[in-house]
């Protein structure tokens, strides 16, 4: 039997597509090691995450399965009881297995207790800097004692490191997490380098195991608060950083979360000026993340393991970073959430435009190590894709989900390259032509002319609902002639 590959999972968080240069659609940021990455491997153009939420798209990669079906549908719900996990399959196929960084795929479960061989995870929310950054208002740390960040920090002399220039929003109600702060410490001292750091470690113990590896490696960035040292605090000047072409958006065909989306976070009053100040930190923290991605590879060739490892690098959703006025992500549709990188290298060399979904990421690594789901998943492997043994999936469309982010409000979307169709439960429809109209400005889901277009992509979604047995589809399939 051939050896089997590595497997090396490295995920972001809340990472946009532009910012991964190898894209091509952002001049500004820069990400040399992920487009050496894609350069010798190859990318997909149009993946899209399930659910532009942290947890449930994260539970996605471990089940491969829609939010709805494995039952983690916010922040802090948990994996239903007898679902079958990536980790406990790539340990029952033989690898080992290890994990780095933030967790947030369950909290009824540490990453031991999924199959994992050893790992020191942030539980819960677990942003490792709080409550040890003195001047650090956010104040969300792991909930798990202890802080292996803390303890790395107090191990290599680093126990007093702070942050200063935190940057938050107006709002007076909302006075609890900064957009970015500048990190007052030696880059070794980061959360990121932290999380490179231990996922060479694990690399280490993988080599001194007589089998293949599976290791998965979580950032937390450029998640807000983007706390970042120099030289990455100041590479990008915010006056580079141009306007995104939907910041004009008045939301006033929007539903009308999406304006209260925007007052709570409080940055209307800075204008585009407050959105380059974050933008430039969001930036600095893609391009530290992609110099610990850089170390990653140096400890793989350096340990003559390069060749024989697939390297997978993601997000589990963007940041809205501005457009339509808006930050982070939440109950709103657009692509700079749902539309996410996915480069690989080792495994083939031709980039493809297929619609993929990242929780296909859990059948495909399942498929590296020649072993098949035990239950059906909602996708499929997509390493023939990867291997460009295929050229396409044939999928001609993609739908997402949303359940609950600061509010409850299930939606549900559908796009191909021409439409989006974006259901909300009890607001306002959404219809975009996206050829007319990329940046999805204006809602067309109540003009006349739309009409046949509209039903088109009801019916559409309609058969998604009853495919994936969508709870949304009860009160969907009830009221959608009146939609």
């Amino acid at each position: 039997m051939a050896k089997r590959k590595n497997v090396l999972l490295i995920l972001s968080d809340q990472q946009r597509l532009d910012t991964v240069s190898a894209y091509g659609m952002n001049s500004i940021c820069k990400t040399p090691h992920i487009d050496q990455l894609a350069a010798e491997g190859m990318k997909f153009t149009n993946a899209y995450t399930p659910s532009a939420i942290c947890a449930p798209a994260r539970a996605s990669v471990m089940t491969g399965l829609y939010p709805h079906k494995h039952g983690v549908i916010d922040n802090f719900t948990n994996i239903k009881e007898g679902t079958p996990l990536l980790g406990d399959c790539m340990h029952d196929a033989g690898y080992y297995c290890g994990y780095a960084g933030k967790w947030h795929v369950t909290p009824n479960k540490e990453p031991e207790e999924c199959g994992f061989d050893d790992g020191k995870p942030f539980m819960g929310y677990g942003f490792p800097g709080s409550r040890v950054f003195k001047s650090l208002i956010f104040d969300q740390p792991p909930d798990n004692e202890p802080n292996y960040y803390e303890e790395y920090l107090k191990e290599n002399g680093f126990d007093n490191v702070d942050v200063s220039h935190g940057f938050l929003g107006d709002n007076p109600a909302l006075q609890i997490q900064e957009m970015f702060c500048k990190h007052e410490g030696p880059v070794e001292s980061t959360i990121e380098y932290f999380v490179a750091h231990e996922t060479n470690r694990l690399i280490d113990k993988a080599k001194d195991q007589d089998k293949p590896f599976f290791i998965w490696a979580n950032f937390w960035g450029p998640h807000s608060p983007s706390i970042v040292p120099e030289p990455y605090y100041s590479m990008y000047n915010p006056d580079d950083i141009p306007e995104h072409p939907s910041y004009c958006d008045d939301l006033l065909d929007k539903p009308y979360g999406y304006y209260l989306s925007e007052k709570m976070w409080g940055l209307g009053n800075y204008g585009w000026k407050g959105f380059q100040e974050i933008a430039a930190r969001y930036y600095g923290h893609c391009t530290m993340i992609d110099d610990m991605v850089g170390m990653i590879v140096d400890k793989l060739k350096a340990e003559g393991l390069y060749d024989d490892t697939i390297i997978i690098y993601s997000a589990d959703h963007g940041d809205c970073l501005g457009a339509h006025k808006l930050i982070e992500k939440g109950a709103f549709t657009f692509d700079e959430i749902y539309h996410i990188p996915m480069v690989v290298k080792g495994a083939g060399t031709k980039d493809n435009d297929s619609f993929v979904y990242l929780h296909e990421v859990m059948p495909t690594i399942l498929d590296v190590a020649g072993v098949k789901p035990p239950q059906p998943v909602d996708g499929e492997s997509i390493l023939p894709l990867m291997m460009g043994e295929q050229e396409s999936n044939g999928r001609s469309e993609v739908y997402g989900e949303f359940h609950s982010h600061f509010y409850v409000g299930r939606q549900r979307m559908v796009r191909d390259h021409d439409y989006q169709l974006t259901f909300n439960e009890s607001e306002r429809g959404e219809l975009y032509d996206l050829k007319k109209d990329p940046y999805q400005l204006h809602n067309v889901c109540y003009d006349p002319a739309y009409a046949d277009v509209k039903k088109k992509y009801l019916d559409i979604m309609s058969k998604y609902m009853k495919e994936l047995k969508d709870p949304a589809g009860t009160w969907f399939h009830r009221i959608k002639e009146f939609y």
